[in-house]
């Protein structure tokens, strides 16, 4: 694997340089110019404090607008959780991070994609609206890895189109990684140990190279049992398989390498490489038949284990060019994911109907900035971006002929009909024969190859007028592409767009405040689905959805820092909603798509204060609410949903937490934290069929005690043992002996897990 591996890497590294030959002249442009040096920092925090884990005094500065701002100055709304709350906390999973932002609705799919909406924009499923980014370059194909060694995560709501182009119609989540440091050695090691078999194991170095560079790695191994439990029932013909009880049980391990210094006195430079392996559970659905009494089981009675094995090989570069009164950059990026998906489609214990999804998906981006830094009252950016997206699936579904034999059951190994006669072996521990394994059918189910692309160009100026006010306008103009090819019926099909995204804001600040209003508009590209219309000779497509959203907000706090409150308030018209869907043929085939369903409207409000009540104590308080509907005349699949909620809108959330630092003895610390996050009820994910998920809360705690250079913590996810569900839909039943023709399917929360760590710095 390790030697494959390596294989990939140099490919990826040819194909980066050598088959994108277009991208080299503009980067030797900056290679070779005058001017003097300007080493871009990505400085999470200056000198301020943390709230929450939410950085919010005026020292703290972020990039939501692509340049250092000052956090409390920037007319929108933005959480960042500090380095410091993510080390304190453990976050290691999309889970952990969305308990803790108020209508930020975020996990992780059980076949490892993100579920994300932000204040009901975007949706779970196969729809995306949010775009995720590692150092200013989005991520496409492996959002849910685990990336470590971060400054901090920044999480901006409402459409972001104007700078981030398609895919952040809901907003951004920004992974804004620690970079090389040139004055000093130091690193961290981390062990965690704990319930499920936990085992974790993290370590970051930096080393200064001299002459300015520097060198920063970071690396992860990490493994559970899971919570999820395969009792391998036995069967209708009296067998029974032998799979590992463990069903959710995980592996994965990864590392990122990254070198920072001057190439001349004008120009510095950036450049990291990761990779990231990943072998863990694959649409581990729990199963529930009464969409009314949701029972939380931990059970998933299938005939195998659903595996999912993923590796990732991620490339960046960046180049910054300083010039009088302006910084060039250039951020290039190349990406290659290798997936397969198993899943066992019956989510029973009887050899029904399976799915296999081979999946490689390639990405290149690249992006030209100039951004001014000057002094003066106007202030812009602009630029040229560029991203291709290829894709292609080589998907069956996989039969078993359950009628043939005399005991009604048969037990086939996974795609031996396609190798036959001469397939033969073992599954799930049973010898098959010959009669047996003819009784295996695959049929195609998602044979496509997919390219999607944008070309853009953007600009957003700002200018401070007199007595605190500033007026900031922006606008990209955004030309998307999609071409598929159904590789099983020869169909193709091409569909391309030009979007026009503008953004606007004004603000006026005050001597510890700041009120503004903001305009922004964002889309999600249309595309195709691979089902065969009869009698059209194309694929079947959907538009470009598209949302404006209005906000209004203030910011402030007092002059000592001690107290800070944000609130806004938004309303979003969102056009040309996108919602997937599943169904059933005649023949019990399913198809998964996505389609237009309509157009909704929702609006909410936002508020948050944090506040040190002693130099030991602080606590924080965020609350979001959501009111959103479907707009009269909307209907689908013959259900007028006119006035009813979309999918995946949660109503009400809010978060509390409380951090404690006390100095005791012998130049110790005791640490203690607790955070609690309730997330309320929404629709889940099918627009005119969908399940109730009730609201739920969980509560995180943490206690331990701090050294000069070490730290040793106890903690507890989930203290109250909640039972939940991340999301929850209908899905067909393609095992009748329970009755119905569908049934509930959901993806089980983390029950209470102990946890201890031990770290050490030096």
């Amino acid at each position: 694997m390790k030697q494959e591996a390596m294989g990939r890497l140099q490919e990826a590294l040819r194909r980066c340089l050598c088959g994108h030959r277009w991208i080299l002249p503009g980067l030797a442009s900056l290679l070779f110019a005058p001017a003097a040096l300007a080493q871009t920092a990505a400085d999470g925090e200056a000198s301020g404090r943390s709230y929450q884990g939410v950085v919010i005094v005026e020292e703290i500065l972020v990039t939501a607008r692509k340049r250092e701002e000052n956090l409390l100055e920037i007319p929108e709304s933005v959480a960042a959780i500090s380095a410091a709350a993510i080390n304190r906390e453990n976050l290691r999973t999309l889970d952990d991070i969305g308990i803790k932002v108020p209508n930020l609705n975020l996990g992780t799919r059980l076949d490892g994609f993100p579920n994300v909406s932000i204040r009901g924009v975007g949706a779970f499923g196969n729809t995306q609206g949010v775009g995720f980014y590692l150092d200013d370059v989005q991520v496409f194909s492996d959002a849910s890895s685990r990336f470590g060694d971060l400054e901090r995560i920044e999480v901006l709501k409402g459409p972001q189109g104007t700078l981030y182009g398609g895919s952040n119609i809901g907003g951004a989540i920004k992974f804004v990684s620690a970079r090389p440091d040139a004055e000093a050695t130091f690193g961290r090691v981390k062990l965690q140990a704990g319930e499920q078999s936990l085992l974790d194991g993290e370590a970051s170095v930096n080393l200064p190279l001299g002459g300015g560079w520097a060198l920063r790695a970071f690396g992860f191994a990490a493994g559970h049992d899971g919570y999820l439990k395969n009792p391998n029932s036995t069967r209708v013909n009296g067998l029974r398989t032998d799979n590992d009880e463990d069903v959710g049980k995980m592996d994965e391990w990864g590392l990122r390498a990254s070198i920072a210094g001057p190439l001349s006195e004008r120009l510095s430079a950036y450049a990291s490489l990761r990779y990231n392996e990943f072998d863990g559970p694959n649409n581990t659905w729990v199963r529930e038949l009464d969409p009314d009494q949701l029972e939380h089981p931990n059970i998933v009675a299938t005939s195998s284990n659903p595996r999912h094995e993923r590796d990732t090989i991620g490339l960046m570069l960046e180049l910054v060019l300083s010039l009088d009164g302006v910084d060039v950059t250039s951020v290039t990026s190349f990406t290659d994911t290798d997936s397969e998906r198993y899943t066992d489609l019956d989510i029973r214990e009887e050899f029904l109907l399976d799915l296999i999804r081979p999946e490689d998906m390639t990405v290149y981006t690249q992006e030209l900035r100039f951004t001014s830094t000057s002094d003066g009252p106007l202030q812009w950016l602009g630029g040229l971006y560029y991203s291709l997206y290829e894709e292609e699936m080589d998907a069956d579904l996989i039969w078993f002929n359950t009628q043939a034999l005399p005991d009604g059951n048969f037990t086939g190994p996974l795609g031996c009909a396609a190798e036959l006669p001469t397939c033969s072996g073992v599954w799930a521990g049973e010898t098959l024969t010959l009669q047996q394994e003819l009784l295996t059918l695959r049929t195609p189910f998602e044979k496509r190859m997919r390219d999607k692309s944008h070309m853009a160009a953007f600009a957003n100026l700002t200018y401070a007028l007199a007595e605190g006010w500033e007026l900031a306008a922006g606008l990209r103009i955004d030309r998307w592409r999609n071409e598929s090819e159904n590789l099983d019926s020869g169909l193709a099909s091409k569909r391309q767009s030009t979007e026009v995204l503008p953004r606007a804001s004004l603000s006026r600040q005050f001597d510890n405040s700041m009120l503004y209003a903001t305009i922004a508009r964002g889309y999600e590209p249309g595309g195709f689905n691979l089902a065969n219309l009869p009698g059209v000779n194309e694929l079947f497509g959907f538009d470009a959805e598209k949302a404006t959203s209005y906000e209004i907000g203030w910011k402030g706090g007092d002059a000592a820092g001690r107290v800070v409150a944000t609130a806004a308030a938004f309303y979003i018209d969102y056009k040309s909603r996108q919602v997937e869907y599943q169904v059933t043929d005649e023949s019990g085939a399913v198809t998964e798509g996505i389609i237009n369903v309509g157009d909704s409207k929702q609006f909410g409000l936002e508020a948050d204060i944090a506040l040190r009540l002693t130099e030991a104590l602080q606590v924080a308080v965020s609350a979001g609410w959501v009111d959103a509907q479907w707009k009269n005349g909307t209907s689908v699949a013959g259900v007028d949903l006119s006035g009813e909620t979309p999918p995946v809108v949660s109503d009400f959330n809010i978060s509390v937490s409380a951090d404690y630092r006390q100095p005791i003895q012998n130049g110790m610390d005791l640490i203690a934290g607790v955070q609690v996050g309730h997330t309320g009820s929404y629709e889940g994910l099918l627009a005119w069929n969908p399940v109730t998920n009730p609201s739920y809360t969980v509560v995180n705690a943490q206690l331990g005690v701090a050294g000069e250079n070490w730290q040793l913590m106890a903690h507890v996810k989930n203290l109250l043992d909640e039972d939940y569900y991340n999301d929850v839909q209908h899905f067909p039943n393609f095992y009748l002996l329970d009755g119905g023709d569908s049934i509930v399917i959901g993806t089980l929360g983390q029950p209470r897990l102990l946890s201890l760590s031990l770290s050490f710095s030096f």
